[in-house]
């Protein structure tokens, strides 16, 4: 890494999931929200919902999965995998277009980097809180910032290493995609052995669960203020209790 505080361009290929057309708020929010964290910026537009055709779905896409944007939303990832896989880069970090970055993003981010040490390890890193997923805060151990974990959270921000995406990509190719994403890549990696690690505390958040945008694939029909403060009361009382909290 020749900048020992910036970004590591030369070893994480990072892309955001986005559409060619429509969403310009979510655009101007990551361009914007990553220029001034120091994260470059590159949207992966493939595999829109016009650009599915019956060919590929019929390739990667299981028959009685029909949903067309969680359909085209899973599709972008596997693409993002794969053209991974034509660099030399040792980690993947792929966002969904939503997100919020921490302030201090970069920094901890290469704190994660250098916990995790070997990129031929078979791991993801969860970066953000997801359906409000946290590791209850007793259990946290200071300087450590990631933490086994038994399950994923969402897939709006993670990094993973070729190991998993070469095994994730010749997993779809055995068996399709049957589910929205993020339950597939949970399911995947179980079979596959990947080792879940979460981020803690966060450094990523969801806007579309936060309360800042609208969902543009399950369609909820809460009011963004309704989602605001369910999320921040989750949040809040999941950070002490664990995501096993009744809330």
């Amino acid at each position: 890494m020749a900048d020992e505080s910036g970004f590591p361009r030369d070893l994480v290929f990072t892309r955001v999931c986005h559409v060619k057309q429509g969403y310009d708020d979510r655009r101007r929010h990551i361009v914007r929200e990553f220029e001034r964290r120091g994260v470059p910026v590159y949207f992966y537009t493939d595999w829109d919902q016009a650009d599915i055709t019956p060919e590929i779905r019929d390739e990667l896409i299981a028959p009685a999965f029909t949903h067309p944007p969680a359909v085209s939303l899973a599709l972008k990832h596997v693409g993002i995998w794969r053209d991974f896989l034509e660099t030399d880069q040792p980690y993947c970090l792929v966002f969904e277009d939503d997100v919020f970055l921490a302030r201090d993003f970069v920094a901890k981010f290469r704190q994660g980097l250098a916990e995790l040490g070997s990129p031929k390890r078979k791991a993801v890193i969860y970066l953000g809180n997801g359906s409000n997923y946290y590791t209850p805060s007793w259990k946290l151990r200071k300087g450590q910032r990631l933490y086994p974990a038994l399950h994923a959270r969402c897939a709006d921000s993670y990094l993973i290493t070729r190991p998993v995406a070469e095994a994730r990509c010749a997993w779809v190719d055995r068996n399709k995609i049957f589910t929205a994403i993020d339950h597939q890549i949970e399911q995947m990696d179980e079979e596959l052995g990947v080792e879940m690690l979460w981020f803690e505390r966060p450094i990523a958040e969801q806007g579309s669960e936060n309360g800042a945008f609208h969902t543009s694939v399950s369609g909820k029909p809460h009011s963004l203020l309704y989602k605001s403060l369910k999320w921040k009361w989750k949040k809040y009382t999941r950070m002490i209790f664990g995501h096993n909290a009744r809330s």
